[in-house]
């Protein structure tokens, strides 16, 4: 009787140990990524998506605190004193703008398009004072606030630079600033080499490699990659021209 149990809960062990298997699809740092973490309505490209999303969100850490990347106080202070110069600057060239705007609108000259375009862009920075009003009255962050805020962009500058010198590859200009394409596929490989990296479906494995390796459409010349930080550049001109010193 007793073997028989045995037998029974062997082959129930095993069943649910298939049935774990069957909803994994990867394992990052020894984190599973089930099925159902992907949209299960979705396209194969919209799962694909999700899924390196989900994996870029394990490595990013673990990969941040293995090469001494984290943010320090130091660098959280240099960009918020650069935030505040430049919110500052562009104050000042928005307060002249609409001293500008108020100054031609009391002329009879323009035409009425010209007056109509005049006063939208006169509302437009006439809401901006106003939201600054609002926020002075707020109390400024503190040290944690600003560390809480900043850390993550100074890691993911900070990151994608090493990543860069490490690998190399095809790197693309975003909105976010310059992106190492090649050196992130290079590291997400690199960690599935290590075993950090487990797939348990291949034809979502397949997918993956297939979007994460793509050569990118637009490509920066390598003669012009430069992963500088904006807060280590000088405050550029703002969308009005400054022209007083």
């Amino acid at each position: 009787m007793r073997a028989w149990i045995a037998l029974f809960l062997a082959a129930a062990l095993c069943a649910a140990a298939a049935a774990q298997d069957e909803k994994r699809v990867a394992s990052v740092l020894a984190q599973d990524i089930t099925r159902g973490e992907l949209a299960a309505d979705a396209d194969d490209l919209s799962r694909t998506l999700r899924l390196l999303e989900l994996i870029w969100r394990r490595v990013v850490p673990h990969y941040v605190a293995q090469q001494g990347l984290a943010a320090t106080a130091t660098e959280v202070a240099e960009v918020a004193a650069y935030d505040r110069e430049f919110e500052h600057k562009d104050r000042s060239q928005r307060a002249r703008k609409l001293e500008e705007l108020n100054q031609r609108l009391g002329k009879d000259s323009l035409s009425p398009a010209e007056r109509a375009w005049l006063v939208e862009f006169r509302a437009v920075l006439q809401r901006r004072a106003q939201n600054d009003l609002e926020k002075d009255r707020l109390a400024p962050p503190g040290p944690g606030q600003q560390r809480v805020f900043y850390a993550p962009w100074i890691e993911m500058w900070k990151m994608n630079k090493a990543l860069y010198e490490q690998y190399g590859g095809a790197v693309v200009l975003t909105e976010l600033g310059p992106s190492p394409h090649g050196a992130r596929a290079a590291l997400i490989s690199d960690y599935e080499r290590q075993g950090r990296l487990r797939f348990f479906d291949a034809a979502l494995r397949e997918r993956l490699y297939a979007l994460i390796e793509a050569r990118p459409s637009s490509v920066v010349p390598p003669e012009r990659v430069d992963f500088t930080p904006y807060w280590k550049r000088p405050i550029p001109p703002s969308y009005f021209p400054d022209e007083k010193p």
